[in-house]
């Protein structure tokens, strides 16, 4: 059962002997390695464009980047004016359009108004024909009667009421095409309080630092805008609640390319301070742990040049950051920190037996270091399965975060016995003094003489039975009744549906995030949805029937999720619906013919000329769209050959933010039949084929089910790992199962907490299951580890327990100054692991003690006698064989 009746390994003697012997050789290697990595580190750039974190054979990225190609990005850079003059709204926009369009480096194009005399004049071949009918029959009605009461010898023998002209709801039918109102070339509310323009920059949405600089400089000239002389007083404020009047616009930015960069800058923002304050928090843990300064500078020193070396590291083997890898210098200060706590306790304990400080450094590297090898290997294995996801953020985040937790592990094993056998040089009592000693714990009450023993340890299990069961069934769901977790649930729900998963990613952005907000306000002040995605096709035939399909009417059930669908063929009136059209628009024009305008009201007289053109509509096909219009679904003329095509644009009418409505909305936008299109000769023109609709919500969609796919696989493959890995240690079934029972029994209790609690899985604290899985082996290593060196449970606990509970507790620091960031996805990640993890340590002090103390009670009759309680370490032993020799 002790593995004191095991040689020492000969590499961890050597290892150790060399820690001892050489120490200033072993320092100036780690300060070379030192030199080097800041020099590595740097050359390190964050690659902030997202699309190059997705693989590139993706259909859904393949598609994308033709998107891109043809019209310069996917989505918009969206900027809302807002104020209640409406000229002034106006005069602002026109100010702000000639600026951005003399901005040649930075703007593609804009559109902030689109002229509308065309669709005005060929209206009547668009509406339907029987609403044309009823319209006519309503007007000349109308004009008929005001004729009659215009004329000056018109006299009423009994008084009528005139006939009033109601097209009120025939306007708000035909008032727009697209959800773009033909009642105005600007983009601008119906309230006429909020004017659009819609930036496309020279680079795509995923280029996050290309479009934050872009904005910053935007917000200079924007406050600049009051200075000059073409403002007429006219102040912009960038403010989303602030509605302005005739010296005061108010401004604010949205649009995929504003949210994409908000979204991932709010983490990197958050986690500036959280940083700081995670690294406070693990520095005043330590120094309460170790009661004295010095340890706690060895070891978080150490940690940071074993920090700085895998930044190093990466620059050498990935060669930069990307938006997820950046934080990996707070974590692995949080992770690496509890190998130098581990080997300072054991050396702590080492020099408390009385043993001379080198003697104690060799003994501590040889009887904690294997603990701590097989946590170091087993919890870069866990980020290892990282590397088997699709989306590159989490395998490079895996490779660089377990490589970097093998290498401060390794390095804390080297720098702390080092320096400590360096100082014991100077003075062989200097290691003493400055780090402190642990006398080892009494085995027998001093009262009754007895051992000490947990108490009742069969009970202890028993009960911790019934809770951990209990809480693995609050964990399960009971119910197929979906709950929603967008407001509370009664106790009696949440028992019902066990741990949730929340889709909607509203719940992991910041509280009040002003881009979201302001696209909100637009979508209900314009009656529109977010930015559309697009279907590529080459032809216009082709583009013809995707436009078919999406519009007929008897596939609205299978295309539920989408609101609009705007094509170059939006503009197109149908032929036989144009052709009856035309008919009745020569009848009207013929009726008209003789009434005099000049007889009409005023009113009327103005609108007259619009109206005659509108008569004198002929039908048209697509080629007779003007180019205002069909430039807006033509590719671009830097487009490459092989990307020349049209656009068909699909608005949804859900909101994207919900993770479940956007696979909804993605999946029924993947999978657009279109038949085969032939000419009157019977020549083909378009083959029958499916198509896919391009864009930010297909990338989100399938960045989505690779989280949720890679989140349950990763759990079972570490979980496997994990159980391999410590059977391979222990060579026992037994002991191997024992050791996992911190990590199983606390995550399941875990799981139960969020349940009772509330607290919901998301598509970020999902990523947080397998590093915990992968941290909590630790727990049940060291204390079994020092259980078998044949001390009791007791005495295991008392000599390493507090290691154990310090490291922890460190790592749960730098988790909980997660709270404390604004970005919700992070907060949830930190209260998810800090339950983890305190559930853990909690299970490792009972439930493992527990085990340990039934084990212990199981073992030959002269363990209970007090002999050999404690064995000789392997240290002592192959020290004695050595002074033998």
């Amino acid at each position: 059962m002790s593995d004191s009746a095991h040689k020492t390994p000969r590499f961890a003697l050597a290892y150790a002997r060399l820690m001892v012997r050489k120490p200033g050789l072993v320092l100036l290697v780690i300060f070379a390695l030192l030199g080097a990595s800041l020099w590595a580190s740097s050359k390190l750039t964050i690659n902030s464009n997202q699309l190059d974190l997705i693989s590139q054979d993706l259909p859904e990225v393949k598609e994308v980047k033709r998107v891109i190609d043809m019209v310069g990005g996917s989505g918009y850079l969206m900027m809302a004016l807002r104020g209640e003059n409406e000229a002034t709204l106006k005069k602002v926009a026109d100010d702000i359009a000639a600026d951005l369009l003399a901005d040649k480096e930075h703007v593609r194009f804009i559109t902030y108004k689109v002229p509308v005399e065309f669709v005005q004049q060929n209206m009547g071949l668009f509406i339907k024909t029987e609403d044309l009918t009823e319209g006519k029959a309503r007007v000349m009605a109308y004009l008929k009667d005001q004729l009659r009461r215009n004329n000056p010898f018109f006299i009423e023998i009994q008084k009528t009421e005139p006939v009033k002209l109601d097209l009120s709801d025939l306007v708000e039918k035909y008032s727009s095409v697209g959800k773009k109102s033909i009642r105005d070339d600007y983009y601008i509310s119906s309230d006429r309080k909020m004017v659009l323009i819609l930036i496309k920059p020279m680079w795509d949405a995923n280029q996050l630092g290309q479009t934050k600089v872009f904005v910053e400089q935007l917000r200079a000239k924007l406050g600049a805008y009051a200075k000059t002389e073409k403002s007429g007083g006219v102040e912009l404020k960038e403010d989303y609640d602030l509605m302005g009047n005739d010296k005061v616009v108010a401004y604010g930015f949205t649009g995929s390319y504003k949210t994409a960069v908000d979204d991932s800058y709010a983490i990197e923002e958050s986690l500036q301070p959280v940083s700081l304050l995670a690294f406070a928090a693990i520095f005043l843990i330590t120094i309460l742990s170790f009661r004295k300064w010095v340890p706690t500078l060895i070891v978080s020193i150490g940690t940071v040049v074993g920090t700085v070396i895998t930044m190093g590291f990466t620059y050498i083997t990935v060669g930069e950051l990307n938006m997820i890898t950046s934080i990996l210098g707070g974590l692995l200060l949080g992770f690496g920190i509890d190998y130098g706590l581990h080997f300072i306790f054991r050396t702590r304990l080492e020099l408390g037996q009385g043993k001379p400080y080198d003697q104690a450094i060799q003994d501590a590297v040889i009887n904690a270091g294997r603990p701590a090898l097989v946590s170091a290997v087993v919890t870069s294995g866990s980020f290892f399965v990282l590397m088997i996801s699709e989306f590159r953020g989490f395998s490079q985040f895996g490779f660089l975060a377990g490589a970097g937790t093998f290498i401060i592990g390794v390095l804390l094993f080297a720098w702390s016995p080092a320096l400590l056998a360096l100082l014991g040089r100077i003075n062989p009592e200097l290691p003493k003094k400055l780090i402190g000693e642990m006398k080892p714990p009494a085995t027998q009450s001093a009262t009754t003489g007895k051992e000490l023993r947990i108490p009742k340890p069969g009970l202890m299990l028993a009960v911790s039975t019934i809770i951990v069961a209990l809480m693995c069934a609050l964990a399960v769901p009971w119910s197929d009744v979906d709950v929603p977790t967008d407001k509370p649930a009664s106790l009696a729900e949440r028992i019902k549906a066990g741990v949730r998963f929340n889709y909607n990613s509203r719940a992991l952005i910041p509280e009040g995030q002003p881009s979201v907000r302001l696209q909100d306000e637009i979508s209900q002040r314009f009656n529109i949805s977010s930015d559309p995605i697009a279907v590529y096709t080459k032809t216009l035939e082709e583009a013809k029937a995707v436009y078919d399909e999406l519009t007929d009417p008897k596939n609205k059930e299978k295309y539920s999720a989408v609101d609009q669908v705007v094509s170059i063929y939006t503009f197109v009136p149908p032929p036989a619906t144009a052709a009856a059209n035309e008919k009745i628009l020569q009848e009207w024009k013929e009726e008209l013919k003789d009434i005099d305008v000049t007889a009409l009201p005023p009113e009327m007289q103005e609108k007259a000329a619009l109206f005659m053109k509108m008569l004198d509509a002929k039908p048209f096909d697509v080629h007779g769209v003007p180019d205002v219009y069909a430039s807006q679904f033509r590719h671009l003329k830097e487009t490459q050959p092989e990307n020349h095509g049209f656009l068909t644009f699909i608005y949804p009418n859900v909101d994207l933010w919900d993770g479940k409505k956007m696979l909804t909305f993605v999946d029924q936008t993947s999978n657009i039949p279109t038949p085969e299109v032939k000419d009157a000769s019977g020549k083909v023109l378009a083959e029958a084929q499916v198509r896919r609709a391009a864009g930010a919500a297909p990338l989100f969609a399938r960045l989505a089910r690779i989280v949720l796919a890679d989140g349950k696989l990763t759990v079972l493959l570490v979980t496997l790992w994990i159980l391999v890995m410590h059977f391979l240690d222990f060579r026992n079934v037994k002991l191997a199962l024992a050791s996992v029972i911190p990590l199983t029994v606390g995550l399941a209790m875990m799981l139960g907490l969020m349940t009772l609690t509330d607290l919901h899985l998301n598509f970020m604290n999902i990523i947080i299951l397998p590093i915990l899985l992968g941290f909590g082996v630790s727990h049940g290593l060291y204390l079994l580890h020092r259980f078998l060196e044949g001390t009791s449970p007791v005495v295991a606990l008392r000599s390493v327990g507090a290691a154990v509970a310090s490291s922890t507790l460190t790592t749960a620091a730098g988790f909980a100054a997660l709270l404390v960031a604004s970005h919700n996805g992070l907060k949830s990640m930190g209260l998810v692991a800090c339950i983890g993890l305190i559930t853990t340590l909690v299970v490792s002090f009972t439930v493992l003690a527990a085990v340990m103390q039934v084990m212990w009670d199981r073992q030959p009759a002269r363990r209970k006698d007090g002999e050999g309680v404690r064995h000789a370490t392997p240290g002592e032993k192959s020290a004695d064989k050595s002074e033998a020799a």
